[in-house]
């Protein structure tokens, strides 16, 4: 714990900062602890954003943690201030110890498939089935992560 705490360093954003663009690489976790942040994709170069946290969210642990990358945007909403820790240091201190690693890894597994993945997916469906009803559009432009799950 003292580890963590002794690598854990300031971090502040400006507001409408994109945090993390869909398809980057996480280079730390983020530990918001003012501000807000919202999460969302882009369909044909427009930004929609579904999730909405207040004070309090944690960004990039499931991609650090898997070496997985970004699969939605990260963006402030309003000045975001907390503190983060690098890569390399995250991944020493699972190394440490594997039993309390495995209780972390299980933890930011579920965590970023409830409260993130499966909410921002679900209405990425939605929209992108809705552009296709329409007849105007012939062409749909949208990253695609391969999901873990097909």
């Amino acid at each position: 714990m003292n580890k963590l705490l002794t690598n854990l360093e300031p971090r502040k954003d400006a507001r409408h900062s994109i945090l993390v663009d869909e398809l980057d690489e996480f280079n730390e976790i983020s530990f918001i602890n003012n501000g807000e942040v919202v999460i969302g994709y882009e369909i044909n170069k427009q930004r929609r954003y579904c999730i909405h946290f207040k004070n309090k969210c944690v960004i990039g642990a499931y991609g650090i943690t898997f070496n997985k990358r970004a699969a939605f945007i990260y963006t402030a909403l309003t000045t975001v201030e907390g503190f983060f820790i690098r890569k390399n240091n995250w991944l020493d201190l699972l190394s440490i110890s594997p039993e309390i690693a495995f209780v972390i890894k299980k933890n930011v597994l579920m965590d970023y498939l409830c409260k993130i993945r499966l909410k921002v997916m679900v209405n990425k469906r939605k929209a992108i089935e809705k552009i296709q009803t329409r007849h105007d559009h012939q062409m749909i432009q949208v990253s695609a992560m391969k999901d873990i799950y097909s």
